[in-house]
């Protein structure tokens, strides 16, 4: 029977992972996660200084969210008339 339902012993247990494989992954888990991390970090210290802003000067809040907003279309006027050439593809 040992056959069909094996030897009856458990397997043998394989040695630890070292200080090598333990630090690829780390980093592995640490580069898949970095962009979105920073981007998130930077996202809520950003609203902060937004609110200090507003805070210390509400024309200074106001004239930060006008620089961002003018810098936004600007990136979209550039877009429309630069479009991506997929025929390179």
């Amino acid at each position: 029977m040992g056959f069909y339902y094996g030897s009856g012993q458990p397997p043998q247990d394989e040695p630890p992972g070292g200080f090598k494989e333990t630090v690829t992954i780390i980093f592995a888990v640490f580069r898949v996660l970095a962009i979105p991390v920073a981007v998130m970090f930077g996202g809520m210290l950003a609203l902060v200084g937004l609110v200090y802003l507003f805070v210390f000067s509400t024309l200074a809040g106001l004239a930060v969210i006008a620089i961002f907003l003018l810098a936004l279309g600007a990136r979209a006027v550039w877009e429309a008339k630069h479009p991506p050439d997929f025929s390179k593809w």
